[in-house]
């Protein structure tokens, strides 16, 4: 079958590079009215424009024609959605257009954690159905009602897809999708960043469960409409989960200073500011001690960043990486099968899939080292 450029792939790739049509214009030598034109399907490239553009974007040539087999309909819940500049969001939509392939693909090969998942489809929650839904959950996953020791394991052992990317945290905390597809079934896919601090991931991670569990059901016109209250909505299902009510009463008695707090940060993976605020909202510290201690945790500069922030382990994503390397193991495919089936850079799509960025490139032809005869 012939394979036809794809002039989508040309804007993604470009957006993907953080460039503006000027500046791919420039390093193309060709203008900006020829680059629209390409990237709108007006105008065909030269082949050797398409090998230069290849080169430039750090793209295989392939890419470019690689076709869309699945097509994101459903909304994608971004977190500070609405001060997100658009190239960031660009960059997340083509990541999760990239891993819903990388999914497809291994499930081809191997058997992947089915979802289980519990989901509600009202249009608005009360504080205490959130509470009860978010309380269903830990026992639909078998959880009591003490610390989650790794969310990301407990996610993908119950069918979620995880990634982490260097994308800026001050830019896109984090997205989340429910991803549905004749190939590829249902599938929700979290993607993080990965420079924030382990309890701030934990965080994200819970609010994006809450979208899934609150929210998936939701069209893109409906996510518009109610935007504000679902995420609203979401921060609190991300409380309930991590700090159930009934440990919180049971533990509450001993907060009786910001250190104290922070002892209870450690065991309960959560920030020290997610802690006061949530022991505030369940009515189990009362206004005087809460502003005593929003005070302190300003004076002492912790607003951004809390003692433990760098002792507290991150969790890594691990299941599509330990897929590709079973892939591998087994010798079904070799490292330079799977990047050329896939048609994406090399160190991109290892990034995105938890893997080394010379992981790969590894697997290329390298010259022989020689050496001297003393």
């Amino acid at each position: 079958m012939e394979n036809i450029l794809q002039p989508r792939r040309i804007k993604e790739g470009r957006l993907f590079r953080d460039l503006s049509q000027q500046e791919l214009a420039d390093e193309l030598d060709v203008t900006k009215q020829a680059i629209s034109q390409y990237e709108n399907g007006v105008l065909t490239p030269k082949a050797e424009t398409l090998y230069k553009l290849a080169e430039v974007l750090e793209f295989p040539l392939a890419y470019f024609s690689k076709p869309y087999t699945e097509e994101i309909i459903t909304p994608i819940f971004f977190r500070k959605r609405k001060t997100s500049r658009k190239k960031n969001v660009v960059v997340f939509e083509t990541y999760i257009n990239w891993m819903v392939e990388v999914y497809a693909y291994l499930k081809e090969y191997l058997h992947l954690p089915e979802l289980n998942l519990v989901q509600k489809d009202n249009v608005y929650y009360s504080d205490e159905k959130i509470e009860e839904i978010a309380t269903e959950l830990r026992r639909c996953w078998g959880l009591g009602n003490g610390p989650i020791s790794n969310m990301t394991l407990l996610m993908e052992n119950n069918g979620f897809i995880i990634s982490k990317t260097g994308l800026d945290p001050q830019k896109v905390d984090a997205c989340s999708v429910f991803f549905t597809s004749a190939k590829s079934g249902k599938q929700p896919m979290i993607f993080l960043t990965s420079s924030t601090s382990a309890v701030r991931s934990r965080r994200d991670l819970a609010h994006e469960l809450g979208h899934q569990v609150l929210h998936s059901w939701m069209g893109k016109e409906d996510f518009d409409e109610n935007a504000d209250i679902i995420e609203k909505e979401a921060e609190l299902f991300a409380s309930y989960f991590l700090m159930p009510r009934d440990s919180m009463q049971r533990e509450s008695f001993s907060i009786d200073s910001l250190n104290s707090l922070l002892l209870m940060k450690k065991r309960w993976g959560a920030s020290a500011q997610s802690l006061l605020y949530h022991l505030h909202n369940l009515n189990l510290i009362d206004d005087s001690k809460f502003e005593r201690f929003q005070k302190g945790i300003y004076h002492k500069g912790w607003r951004k960043q809390e003692p433990f922030d760098d002792e507290i382990i991150q969790e890594k994503p691990n299941l599509i990486k330990d897929a590709i390397n079973m892939l591998i193991e087994n010798k079904v495919k070799t490292a330079r099968d799977i990047v050329d089936d896939l048609g994406f850079p090399a160190r991109d799509i290892a990034a995105l899939c938890g893997l080394k960025l010379s992981f790969f490139s590894n697997s290329e032809i390298i010259k022989p080292k020689l050496s001297l005869i003393k």
